[in-house]
């Protein structure tokens, strides 16, 4: 019976994805079609020009895609797509990095270390962790130790999509780790 059960379980893992597992989202100038990869974390996407792909239909096809973005090995995860831009993380765990795209230009305007974001208006505001906390540059150091949790301290920056610039508004802060 247990024999079974490991060789139903094992022939579970082994299914190609399920068309119900394909998540879709467009703009007007984009569809993207998301999949899980079969076996690690993250997903891949499948990217077409609205002007490649039917507006109706949602199917994720590496060989008529215009672009495949996510590769086994890179836990990548959507975010949203906006236009031209397309926002991702990636993570296994608590702390992870924010990725943006451009798929207009084919580029990758940004992959920083960052858990907390915001996309509005043309712009991605984030906190990038850019160094470890101590008792000396952190308020809440002790707190955080308290909890067996760590420290770094994050800074705020801003990327704008139109251009790519990415510039710091001098604000930082302590956040906790794990």
């Amino acid at each position: 019976m247990r024999l079974a059960a490991l060789s139903l379980g094992l022939s579970l893992l082994a299914l190609p994805v399920a068309a119900q597992d394909i998540e879709c989202h467009s703009s007007d100038v984009f569809r993207i079609a998301v999949k899980p990869h079969a076996e690690e974390p993250g997903v891949q996407i499948a990217v077409n020009t609205a002007k490649t792909s039917d507006a109706t239909s949602c199917a994720f096809d590496t060989a008529t895609a215009d672009r495949v973005i996510g590769e086994a090995g890179d836990p990548l995860w959507f975010h949203t797509l906006a236009g031209n831009i397309l926002v991702l993380t990636r993570s296994t765990g608590p702390q992870g990095d924010v990725v943006v795209h451009d798929l207009a230009k084919g580029t990758v305007l940004l992959n920083a270390p960052s858990d907390a974001f915001d996309v509005s208006h043309g712009k991605l505001v984030f906190w990038e962790r850019s160094g470890e906390a101590n008792a000396g540059n952190c308020p809440d150091y002790a707190e955080h130790q308290a909890n067996a949790m760590g420290s770094v301290i994050a800074v705020e920056k801003t990327l704008l999509f139109a251009d790519g610039t990415v510039t710091a508004s001098g604000a930082s802060r302590c956040d906790a780790t794990q």
